[in-house]
């Protein structure tokens, strides 16, 4: 079984205590990291290396910043677009266990009227032609936080978070046509009904108790790949630790 990851840590160093202990007890392949905020040379690999993992890494330091985690040593890293700007603190590609991860932490583009949603946009459009120089029946699994929450089922208040920048129309259409050129939504292939949220907002008072979540952080799969997949889940006790993340880990098995 192979048992792939996502979760954005929000300050890798601020959450050792979360993600050690976990990648412990769990065991998985392969976890992708995003929003690490720490520039390469302070990256803490020292402590996945003492467990047995290796590390791969891209980051300028206060905030970004993508990584890998995996068992085997990950082959042919990239990190960023093929043009600029890169990203390379958004966007990551590596081989590990004989699949490729793509590790992405969408822009959040702040809101609708600024700038940083237009970016937000362009950069979904820019990841789908990167998509596009990919041969789509290899075996590939797209995680990250994506900042798209695509359906409603995903959001725990559609109607009065409809201009919201990580839900609103724009932005979840230029996600889906990414999905729409092969991908398959890991969580929805197994609980397509279901409200299962990934972040809470700090801010929002009792969020986790009055379910006030979204579902932002995502493991897709092409086809080929999907079809080996024998589950996907979130694991709401890192979000439950002291001093945690706003979002917590989505974890996905395959059969391979």
């Amino acid at each position: 079984m192979l048992k792939v990851a996502t979760y954005n840590v929000n300050s890798i160093r601020q959450r050792l205590h979360i993600l050690i202990p976990w990648i412990k007890e769990n065991k998985p392949d392969i976890v992708c990291l995003q929003e690490t905020k720490v520039e390469n040379r302070k990256f803490p690999e020292a402590d996945f290396h003492r467990i047995g993992y290796n590390v791969v890494f891209y980051g300028k330091g206060g905030m970004n910043g993508v990584a890998i985690v995996s068992k085997e040593e990950p082959k042919n890293v990239k990190f960023g677009f093929y043009d600029e700007p890169r990203d390379e603190d958004r966007l990551m590609l590596a081989e590990v266990a004989g699949i490729k991860v793509v590790n992405t932490y969408v822009p959040q583009g702040f809101s609708i009227d600024s700038e940083k949603y237009v970016y937000k946009l362009k950069w979904l459009e820019r990841l789908r032609k990167f998509f596009e120089k990919f041969n789509l029946k290899d075996y590939i699994a797209w995680c990250g936080d994506m900042n798209v929450a695509p359906e409603p089922i995903d959001v725990h208040s559609p109607d009065k978070l409809k201009d919201h920048v990580c839900f609103h129309e724009d932005a979840r259409n230029a996600y889906k046509k990414i999905l729409a050129l092969g991908f398959l939504d890991l969580l929805r292939k197994h609980h397509p009904n279901e409200k299962i949220y990934t972040f809470y907002d700090y801010r929002v008072k009792g969020a986790i108790e009055r379910g006030l979540g979204w579902r932002v952080d995502s493991i897709n799969a092409t086809e080929p790949l999907a079809e080996k997949s024998i589950d996907c889940y979130v694991d709401m006790k890192p979000r439950l630790l002291e001093k945690s993340s706003d979002h917590t880990i989505l974890v996905a098995e395959f059969n391979i």
